[in-house]
């Protein structure tokens, strides 16, 4: 039986030194695995950004929040374990 691929959401805005390193440590993990990549600026939607403007970045793995604000390497190779 197959699996299905993880869906991998970055929450984030521009100006975000900690989205940066978390989008670091994602593109890292895709470059090993086969995951779905998504990443949303939470400026464009008033309810994401009211809901993640004080907790950003946030990473979401197929709908449920896994990490947020400071993120290290490690955490984000945690995700698929």
């Amino acid at each position: 039986m197959s699996r299905a691929v993880p869906h991998i959401i970055l929450y984030t805005k521009a100006g975000c030194h900690l989205c940066d390193e978390a989008r670091a440590h994602l593109e890292d993990l895709a470059a090993d695995q086969n995951v779905v990549l998504e990443e949303i600026d939470i400026r464009g939607n008033l309810a994401l950004f009211e809901r993640y403007r004080y907790r950003i970045p946030v990473i979401a793995v197929d709908g449920v929040e896994r990490l947020e604000g400071q993120i290290a390497a490690e955490e984000v190779r945690g995700l698929l374990a």
